[in-house]
């Protein structure tokens, strides 16, 4: 059985938000976003990744066709290709003038270089299109961003899945179509969202090994402009995206298939789902007629109604997680629209891309940070939650008796039929004359005739009837916690 490790060693939830250095601008909306996604989205940010690819290209190069692009060439263009060599505003400017951000990007690092060494300008962007740098840009960001969603995600499952072990014996009333079903232990739904958040993060995994997608094939993915300088445009290609830890199409067109953005879009959307799912369980447990879940006092809940200071404030992150699940999910939907393209290239899922990666990114890890506090924070009612499984007068126990009185090992078994007959409508009296399930049960003489009354009081006892609940949250307890999912698929 798995071990709770002590409070000091527990997980912490990581830290959502922004720093006070961090211009929240950067922000979607001025409010949603983490500074590890705002590291890595943003206007600014898509400058440093074409830039790096730049210095990357022209390294590779050099090291294939030293007589094409001469070693000391490509490393003044490897030294230069940075925001610190390069202005932003410069590159700005110039997108203004030309209205084309690669041209702007290489025309400001042609500058750069050429005070350093006037012949290396003359290889920048050397047999490549802008599309050989902006989609291996984009994949670099996304996998980035993949990278840290995976973690948040990972920590959130593993905050998860200790809530659930330090709740492996707290009667849970499990609930089906919002009727009481079958008791078990509080645990034992958190062990089902981490598993679940486990499922999202080995989608993601998928995708990030399969879909991420650099290019160098020119212009319509063909390699006319190495092969007119003498050189093998598909074994550099190889080499570059090898290099980029990305994978690349045998036969691209002037971008690869824009399904592959899809994908992550999915991974984000199946993410937020299950976050989402996650959200509306807690907050349900929060509400009065639930009560199952306590929140710490201390913040407002309403301008207008201060009684809902005993409540702790209403449950604002849950809900604001279900609204980054229905972005996802738009989002996603969107994305399959966009996947149309007219072969070699059209801009038509261009401004999407800039708009609602960024957005999806930043809102997601937002969103499965702040569920990781929620979890962390909460405290179970466990008086509200033994009187939720009691509540039945023990008639959720009615299928332990029906597996009883259709066993044929036991000799004179019933039909299932009649079994099921008697005992929903024997369970149907306790529940309408608040009796005890047993009690009416010994009533029955031909219950009687077949179970003892010391074998029906302990079969009726629904605080005993909980299956393999505490085994099944031990056991994806020591399956998925700890789990780094994309470091050992790396």
């Amino acid at each position: 059985m798995a071990v709770l490790p002590p409070p000091e060693e527990r997980t912490k939830p990581k830290p959502r938000g922004i720093s006070a250095e961090t211009n929240p601008a950067l922000l979607v909306e001025g409010r949603y976003g983490t500074d590890d996604m705002i590291s890595i989205f943003g206007q600014e940010k898509m400058f440093e990744y074409i830039l790096e690819v730049q210095a990357k290209s022209s390294l590779v190069l050099s090291d294939l066709y030293p007589d094409v692009v001469p070693p000391e060439d490509a490393q003044v263009i490897a030294e230069n290709a940075n925001l610190r060599m390069v202005e932003s505003q410069l590159i700005r400017e110039l997108e203004q003038k030309t209205g084309h951000d690669v041209i702007a990007i290489n025309t400001a690092l042609e500058e750069a270089v050429r005070s350093v060494n006037p012949r290396a300008a003359a290889h920048i962007n050397k047999a490549r299109t802008s599309a050989d740098s902006t989609e291996p840009a984009k994949a670099l960001q996304l996998k980035r961003g993949m990278e840290v969603i995976a973690d948040s995600t990972e920590n959130l499952r593993d905050v998860v899945l200790e809530r659930a072990l330090e709740w492996d014996s707290i009667p849970h009333m499990d609930q089906t179509h919002l009727y009481d079903a079958l008791p078990t232990f509080l645990g034992r739904p958190f062990a089902f969202y981490a598993e679940m958040l486990q499922s999202g993060i080995d989608v993601l995994s998928f995708f990030y090994h399969y879909s991420l997608r650099g290019k160098w094939a020119d212009a319509t993915g063909n390699h006319h402009s190495a092969l007119d300088l003498g050189m093998d445009g598909m074994r550099i290609e190889e080499e570059y995206c090898r290099r980029l830890g990305l994978r690349h199409m045998i036969a691209p067109a002037q971008v690869p298939g824009r399904e592959y953005l899809y994908d992550i879009y999915y991974a984000l959307a199946r993410i937020a789902a299950t976050a989402g799912n996650l959200a509306n369980f807690i907050r349900s447990g929060r509400g009065d007629d639930t009560d199952i879940f306590r929140f710490p006092r201390g913040k407002k809940g309403s301008s207008a109604m201060p009684h809902k200071d005993r409540k702790g404030g209403n449950p604002t992150t849950e809900e604001n997680t279900e609204s980054m699940e229905a972005i996802l999910a738009a989002a996603a939907s969107a994305a399959e629209k966009v996947c149309r393209m007219d072969y070699a290239r059209d801009l038509s899922g261009s401004a999407f891309d800039r708009v609602f990666l960024s957005i999806g990114f930043k809102c997601l890890d937002y969103a499965v940070r702040g569920m990781a506090e929620v979890v962390c924070k909460i405290q179970p009612n466990e008086e509200r939650c033994a009187e939720r499984v009691l509540r039945s007068h023990g008639v959720v126990t009615s299928p332990r008796f029906l597996a009883y009185l259709t066993d044929t090992r036991r000799g004179n078994a019933m039909p299932r039929s009649e079994a099921h007959d008697i005992v929903g409508a024997l369970a149907t009296r306790a529940y309408d004359e608040k009796r005890s399930f047993a009690d009416v049960l010994l009533e029955d003489p031909e219950i009687r005739s077949r179970i003892s009354e010391e074998e029906i009081r302990r079969m009726a006892d629904p605080l005993t009837y909980t299956g393999r609940s505490r085994e099944i949250i031990h056991r994806a307890y020591e399956s998925f916690h700890g789990k780094k999912t994309l470091e050992a698929a790396r």
